[in-house]
């Protein structure tokens, strides 16, 4: 039997799909070719918006819990149009999907009592689910008649009712509708995949809508941009429609039952047990030569530097290792202290490896500046050493409800790494503390940022360029922007290529 928030959205469903189309063309006219521009915040308002009207429409009531994932959407969709790092742009919209998801599986199930294996699973189902109820566009729902309501036919004259009514043309309309509907979203997938592998059919494609077209002597037809446009309007509204169509349908309300650790705790202490022998003297090296830079015990050969730069990545490995065994662990083992024990100390020698990682790439960045991925990796490890104080808890707290705590400490942690625009960071730390610029240090400022570093690149000096001979690279960088900034509409505004429209308009006419 169908969920009962599913039979409503299929009563209701010319409704469902007038909003769908509505926020398809709503979706469009802000996003087409338009990833990063001002209507991108206003284009997640009105997404939300939207859901809160479909699960009013539902018999859904709001709840105020659901406000904190609304706030973290938001603050993503402005952090968007505040930057140019297309890193940032991609990841905010995976946040927001996230977020989002978790809202919705908020307003309609009892998340409180998921766990962590759970919510990860339980994701997964929406996610599949969102995919295959695509389909729900087309479905029809049947109305029973009276003869169904009766019990069945008394005579023939109710068949032959019903066959005449099935023949009517005005019965097919719909079915014949959904099959052209269906078409042509396979077609918006399928025709530029054929037209691209054979120029006669593209072509003779382009001939077709010429010849369609009546003003074809005075109008150019840009194939390229209906298309675009079409599929982004379906894209949209399918993904808002079969979305609600798939939350509706799961039952994803009902708690796992929590099964207590069946495997023998004898296994675990003795697995855990020699893991934490061999992290607590890795830890202890780490602690002496590392940290209290004891170097009569280095290797012959090797120098304090050299040591410190090294094996950074497999520290980084090794901890998010780490991190899924004592996880596994605390679920799978039956619960006995000397294991609790042995899992703080994995952890807590996981902490030191994720200080010991943190302080390698900051004597790094010491000799060779910043990178945007040298400063997300120390993101990320700061992240990391937080969640574990999350992890160390639930040995001891069974009940602790850590993947919403590991979720509030992500959604946060990146919120604020995303408003802090590292691209401009990077050129501001790498500015000020390189002696002389080099040419391969200014190549990087220039082509590997996004343009949330131009206002901090013009602050360089241009005596230093003349004897480096580098003002031209950073003239012809400057012109770029100033003209990309020129070119922009209203809908495309973006602070940070506004910022470095601004800054690119006055190095010009400082050189003029």
């Amino acid at each position: 039997m169908d969920n009962i928030f599913l039979q409503r959205m299929r009563e209701n469903r010319r409704w469902f799909l007038m909003m769908s189309v509505i926020y398809g063309g709503v979706f469009t006219v802000c996003l087409y070719r338009n990833s990063s521009g001002i209507t991108f915040p206003a284009t997640v308002g009105v997404s939300l918006w939207f859901s809160v009207l479909f699960l009013k429409k539902a018999g859904i009531t709001f709840q105020k819990g659901t406000l904190r994932y609304f706030g973290g959407i938001l603050l993503l969709g402005i952090s968007t149009v505040l930057t140019d790092s297309g890193f940032f742009h991609f990841f905010n919209s995976v946040g927001i999907l996230l977020l989002f998801m978790m809202g919705m599986a908020h307003q309609l199930y009892r998340d409180v009592e998921w766990g962590f294996t759970e919510y990860v699973k339980k994701f997964f189902i929406m996610l599949g689910t969102w995919l295959i109820s695509v389909g729900e566009v087309f479905h029809r729902s049947e109305k029973k008649t009276v003869s169904d309501m009766d019990g069945g036919n008394t005579d023939g004259h109710a068949d032959k009712s019903a066959k005449k009514n099935t023949d009517s043309p005005r019965k097919n309309a719909g079915p014949i509708l959904m099959g052209i509907l269906a078409a042509v979203l396979m077609l918006i997938i399928v025709l530029p995949l054929l037209m691209m592998s054979d120029e006669i059919f593209l072509q003779l494609f382009n001939r077709f809508f010429r010849f369609l077209n009546p003003f074809h002597l005075f109008v150019e037809i840009d194939f390229g941009n209906i298309i675009g446009v079409i599929f982004t309007f379906f894209f949209g509204m399918l993904s808002l429609y079969s979305f609600f169509a798939g939350l509706f349908r799961m039952n994803l309300g009902g708690a796992d039952r929590k099964k207590p650790g069946s495997s023998n705790y004898i296994t675990g202490i003795t697995f855990t047990g020699i893991l934490a022998a061999v992290y607590v003297l890795y830890s202890g090296i780490q602690i002496l030569f590392l940290f209290l830079r004891i170097d009569s015990g280095l290797p012959e050969g090797v120098t304090y530097s050299q040591y410190a730069h090294q094996g950074f990545w497999q520290l980084l490995f090794v901890s998010l290792i780490n991190f899924v065994t004592v996880i596994i662990c605390a679920r799978i083992f039956e619960d006995n202290r000397v294991l609790k024990i042995l899992l703080t100390m994995i952890s807590v020698c996981t902490c030191v490896m994720i200080l010991s990682a943190v302080y390698r790439m900051a004597l790094y960045v010491r000799e060779y500046n910043l990178s945007f991925l040298r400063v997300l990796v120390l993101w990320f490890l700061a992240v990391l050493m937080i969640v574990f104080a999350g992890v160390i808890y639930s040995i001891f707290r069974k009940d602790f409800k850590l993947f919403r705590y590991i979720t509030a400490v992500v959604s946060i942690c990146y919120i604020l790494f995303s408003f802090g625009r590292p691209d401009a960071m990077i050129a501001d730390y790498n500015i000020r503390n390189v002696r002389e610029t080099e040419e391969t240090d200014l190549y990087y400022l220039l082509y590997s940022l996004s343009e949330d570093a131009a206002p901090r690149i013009a602050q360089i000096d241009r005596k230093q360029l003349e004897k480096s001979q580098m003002e031209e690279a950073v003239e012809t960088y400057f012109m770029e922007i100033s003209k990309e900034a020129g070119s922009a509409s209203l809908r495309e505004w973006n602070y940070s290529r506004y910022s470095a429209g601004k800054a690119a308009e006055e190095w010009l006419s400082d050189g003029e």
